[in-house]
């Protein structure tokens, strides 16, 4: 079941890629590549699979499910500071043993909400599905906007089955000014066809 790719989100394995100075990264195999927004900081593998390990421990608690991350693969995360940052996963996906996507992604929806309304205590919550465009691709992107007494925080999943991957993007941020950056480097993105 695909409810892995907004672990990283709840908590804060870089595969093969290529990277230049610029913080440009080019995952080959798949054929995208990304230009981290600046003051963002990649995590390393360690830290990135010990977060995972800590979200998957949230969504089985919450859901009273069982979650398997063995297919997953992380292809960065990058954090601005504690709490605001970008990743993406990706797992492979097929239709005839994992089922309707469309399904499984209304339920990776459900799963997100009831898992943050039951570890958030009293914040209110607001949640809406659109879906966005980046270099001619069409994602599904869910937004969750959490409000506590004087904070509020967005969380950005983007997917969508992409040759053979359920292929996610998630972001959170706390500011204007980080969601531009994020929104930015992700717009900006190129994908080889």
């Amino acid at each position: 079941m695909r409810i892995i790719s907004f672990l990283l989100l709840l908590t804060l394995s870089i595969p093969a890629l290529a990277q230049d100075s610029t913080k440009r990264y080019t995952f080959k195999e798949f054929g995208w590549t990304i230009t981290l927004p600046d003051g963002f900081t990649v995590m390393d593998k360690a830290e990135s699979r010990k977060k995972v390990e800590q979200g998957k421990k949230l969504i089985e608690e919450s859901n009273d499910i069982v979650a398997d991350i063995s297919a997953l693969r992380t292809l960065f995360t990058a954090t601005k500071n504690t709490y605001q940052y970008f990743s993406s996963t990706i797992e492979p996906f097929d239709s005839k043993k994992d089922g309707d996507y469309k399904l499984t992604s209304k339920k990776v929806k459900d799963i997100t909400f009831i898992t943050f309304k039951e570890k958030m205590g009293d914040a209110k919550l607001d949640s809406v599905s659109e879906k966005a465009t980046i270099d001619g691709l069409v994602f599904d992107k869910y937004i969750i906007t959490v409000k506590l007494k004087d904070l509020t925080m967005t969380m950005v999943l983007m997917s969508k089955l992409y040759k053979g991957y359920d292929f996610g993007i998630s972001y959170l941020y706390l500011d204007e000014k980080t969601k531009e950056q994020i929104e930015a480097s992700i717009n900006g993105s190129k994908f080889r066809k």
